[in-house]
């Protein structure tokens, strides 16, 4: 052999031999990134530690692993938990190392969505300054995770070089999106039963990996509410299924504010702050994390208010600085409505005490209708600061009628009411006020009207007053009038405060950053308003003598619920005056309530 020929051969011996040790490493390296795969993925908790240099708390790792291993897992967790932190972390992760998933992250509103991504997964762990993982943060410079949005929605979509999206889903009207391998829906109890089975459902779709056909994964974040929501009925599904269903893989996990405090997430200072601002049964849901059912002999459910819950527009009344700026009340007034502001009164100062309620609402005159737009409570105002607050939200509301407990320290108050009444902050004198003497709509008996027109100061005074002098009987027929309407379905509320805030959070961008007052204020009905149901389902049941009473515990009050229950009497009221064309036109709303109240 020629030795040119001979070094020809072992040239091409030698480049064959490196040819097959590159395809030998080639499928050896593939091979490990798969082992890789799967030990990340069965440890999740290693790979956002170790990987992404991301410090975890005990409780997160669990809820990491827990999501990987279950079909269906249920995390409800109390306020301060991190549920958004955590999240971030399991999306991105999920992404990294399942190519080609899908993962759906849902909410309310496109808002809500559009800010865990914006917040968690953008600023918090992958940002050139503020991100916390030092790899995300160089996939993110190498372009292999990039950031942009859907041009038809303008849903937030975080695309990864394995061919991975993470992208926001709007959970609400109008919302619906591509296919899902993995769907997490955020604060899960606002969203309506009807538009997850109509949108996030229809979504999912299981997950090829390595030759396996993997289950879609449905993860439900949350906090606790009230047992009527639909998620209350599915979280207990989730809990039975875990121990005796074998087909589908359930899992769940709960924590409260102990256990972020226990995990240096929140202080000590901060629960004790909290608990001393914050009502009881607040307190319970959202940093106890419990779930909580009206009580047992409670006369209303938490079912028959939360079905009354459409309204997304409150009665924001301008502030001293808006009214002398001359701003106009973003409300539209309408002829067919009977205005009216409802008090229930109160002098003494401190939490203990009761509060003054201030209830602004309006009857429907074609429709019969009444529906609750403001409702605000001030505690510890003197006498006269009352009645001034009383003038300002009447005129402010183009109000007719002010209802009010005429017994007791309303007595004082009325006398106030009947003279002028001079707003010093605002420099408007108020006009004064005695008694409407309309026989239709008189809840006192002749005796009180008489007693309040001989005690009025003024002749001039404008009729615009509804004393009600409780008694056991009128007291009896305003608890089941409002029992009938909540099951008549004749009453509107305003929407629950947290899910008021998504809503403002989705019309306008720049909702998280506007003042805090600002904020607070607008947000202010919708608080008070989950307040006032929380406080009346919360309220015993005692039948005696034909008639009904009820009762607060020795921690509790029920002057939002008082207020709420003359507010709707009143309406009754209205209702018999406007409706002389019924057969209902002679309805006698005490002699039903009677009759009623012997039948439960």
């Amino acid at each position: 052999m020629s030795e040119p020929l001979d070094k020809e051969l072992s040239r091409m011996a030698l480049l064959k031999k490196t040819q097959e040790k590159k395809r030998f490493n080639k499928v050896e390296y593939d091979r490990k990134i798969a082992d890789w795969q799967i030990f990340y993925l069965d440890n999740l908790d290693i790979f956002v530690e170790e990987y992404l240099e991301i410090p975890l708390k005990y409780f997160q790792k669990q809820i990491l692993l827990d999501c990987w291993k279950n079909d269906i897992e249920y995390i409800i967790a109390s306020r301060g938990l991190s549920k958004s932190f955590i999240i971030g972390n399991l999306a991105i992760s999920l992404a990294l190392l399942m190519p080609g998933v899908y993962i759906g992250i849902s909410s309310m509103t496109l808002g809500q969505s559009n800010k865990i991504i914006d917040e968690k997964i953008d600023v918090l762990l992958s940002s050139e300054k503020k991100g916390i993982s030092p790899i995300l943060k160089q996939l993110r410079k190498d372009k292999y995770i990039e950031f942009g949005k859907d041009k038809t929605t303008d849903a937030r979509v975080v695309s990864v070089g394995n061919g991975s999206k993470i992208f926001a889903v709007n959970c609400g009207e109008g919302g619906r999106g591509s296919r899902t391998n993995i769907s997490i829906l955020d604060e899960a109890v606002l969203v309506k039963r009807k538009d997850y089975d109509a949108i996030v459902e229809p979504m999912l779709e299981p997950y090829s990996f390595n030759g396996l056909m993997i289950e879609p994964k449905q993860i439900f974040m949350t906090s606790a509410k009230t047992k009527d929501k639909w998620v209350w009925n599915h979280l207990k599904k989730c809990v039975n299924g875990h121990y005796k269903d074998r087909q589908i893989k359930y899992g769940f996990f709960a924590g409260d504010i102990f256990m972020a405090v226990a995990n240096g997430i929140q202080t000590k200072k901060q629960y004790i702050t909290r608990k001393e601002n914050t009502d009881e049964f607040t307190f319970s849901q959202e940093f106890l994390n419990l779930w909580q059912g009206e009580s047992e002999n409670s006369l209303f459910s938490f079912d028959d208010f939360h079905k009354a819950q459409v309204l997304k527009k409150a009665f924001i009344p301008r502030n001293t600085n808006e009214f002398l700026d001359d701003k106009d009340i973003d409300y539209e007034f309408n002829d067919l409505e009977c205005r009216y502001l409802t008090t229930d009164i109160a002098l003494s100062g401190g939490r203990d005490n009761d509060n003054t309620v201030f209830l602004l609402g309006k009857f429907n005159t074609e429709t019969y209708r009444r529906s609750v737009e403001h409702i605000t409570t001030r505690n510890g105002l003197n006498s006269l600061s009352q009645v001034v607050l009383m003038k300002r939200l009447f005129y402010e509301y183009k109000c007719t009628y002010f209802v009010m407990d005429s017994k007791g320290i309303g007595n004082s108050i009325y006398d106030i009411l009947t003279d002028e009444t001079y707003d010093g902050e605002r420099g408007v004198t108020y006009p004064a006020w005695t008694v409407c003497q309309d026989k239709q709509l008189q809840i006192s008996s002749d005796g009180v009207i008489n007693d309040k027109i001989a005690r009025t100061l003024r002749e001039d005074a404008e009729p615009v007053i509804i004393p009600i002098a409780g008694t056991s009987e009128i007291n009896s027929a305003m608890h089941l009038a409002l029992r009938k309407n909540l099951k008549d379905e004749i009453i509107d509320f305003l929407i629950d405060d947290n899910e008021m805030e998504l809503v403002y959070a989705d019309k306008d961008p720049k909702w998280m950053i506007k003042d805090a007052e600002y904020r607070a204020d607008r947000l202010l009905p919708f608080l008070e308003t989950r307040f006032t149901i929380n406080e009346s389902v919360s309220l015993n049941t005692e039948y005696k003598d034909g008639g009904v009473k009820v009762k607060e515990d020795r921690s509790a009050t029920k002057d939002r619920y008082m207020t709420l229950a003359m507010f709707n009497y009143f309406g009754d009221k209205l209702y018999s005056k406007h409706n002389k064309d019924s057969q209902q036109s002679n309805f006698d709303i005490d002699a039903w309530s009677s009759v009623l109240s012997k039948c439960l």
